[in-house]
């Protein structure tokens, strides 16, 4: 069934007299992709959804339904024999090494781990002022009541007083010097903006209201686009959501060792990401750059003007 399909696409595209450069050109599918398609070799593509997605673009410029190649591709998948796990023999004959014995107290002991930093992670350790704040107070507090334990119970087996007034003067000028500390901060990074900096959006293809330093620089896009051609290159490790003409053909985490990914779409593109500085974007051979800033969701869609 999967060498029928790819008899059918090579079949067509030949009797339009298209080779698969030509076609990579019109369709902005790699031609290595298109000839695993010919060839039924869909391991080749990264995933199902990559197969999917390109087998119905593939179909829709051949001028084929698109309909019944995938259901040959779903059937072809679902017919093909599953992978046996092989059984894990243990030899009862050879004696067993004894566990190994914990390290010693004075030893250092490191246990490593392989951990991806996520972008939210960082948003939230940079908004984390008002909790420091906390836990500053706190500590004063504690070591003021360990302050006053001694200050006032010392005084009075002694008989010089109790000391009370003197430690709360200490404390509230502890507690006053750490608060104007904190808040005199933020006062001196802050910035205005005249109006005339804020973009409006004109129309349907406008950039979305967000970051006008990138909104300024983006060049304008055609006027009259009857196809997207859709060119994804990753600059930083973000999560990212693909949808083309309705159909998600890449979700997950991307990477900047991926190869550039591209899509054409008759309707719409729809993009979402949640590292907006890692997605640089090229419609129909209009670099338009990084979607935002780092660590910015953001969602953008681009339709045709049919």
């Amino acid at each position: 069934m999967i060498d029928e399909l790819g008899h059918i696409l090579r079949e067509a595209r030949e009797t339009k007299g298209f080779t698969l450069r030509e076609v990579q050109d019109k369709t902005r599918i790699n031609s290595r992709f298109l000839e695993a398609l010919e060839m039924g070799d869909f391991d080749r593509l990264p995933t199902p959804t990559h197969v999917r997605g390109f087998l119905r673009n593939y179909a829709r410029f051949l001028g084929l339904d698109p309909e019944p190649l995938l259901e040959r591709y779903e059937l072809g998948q679902s017919q093909r024999p599953k992978r046996r796990q092989q059984a894990v023999i243990i030899d009862t004959s050879k004696p067993v090494a004894p566990p190994l014995e914990a390290p010693p107290d004075n030893h250092p002991f490191f246990d490593p781990v392989n951990m991806e930093v996520d972008t939210a992670y960082q948003r939230n350790a940079t908004s984390g002022g008002g909790e420091s704040i906390l836990r500053i107070v706190i500590i004063i507090a504690l070591i003021g009541l360990l302050y006053l334990a001694g200050q006032r119970f010392l005084p009075l087996i002694l008989g010089q007083g109790d000391g009370t007034a003197e430690f709360t003067e200490a404390i509230n000028g502890a507690v006053q010097s750490v608060l104007n500390r904190e808040t005199a901060t933020p006062e001196a990074t802050v910035t205005t903006e005249s109006p005339s900096s804020v973009l409006l959006p004109t129309g349907r293809n406008d950039i979305p209201l967000g970051d006008p330093t990138i909104a300024a620089t983006r060049p304008p896009l055609p006027a009259t686009m009857e196809t997207i051609d859709l060119e994804i290159i990753i600059l930083e490790r973000t999560w990212m959501e693909v949808t083309i003409d309705g159909n998600v053909l890449f979700t997950g985490i991307a990477r900047p060792t991926d190869p550039p990914y591209e899509w054409t779409a008759n309707e719409e593109v729809r993009i979402n990401t949640g590292n907006a500085i890692g997605v640089s974007v090229t419609i129909n051979n209009v670099p338009l750059g990084p979607l935002g800033g780092r660590g910015e969701n953001k969602e953008e869609v681009w339709t045709t003007t049919n």
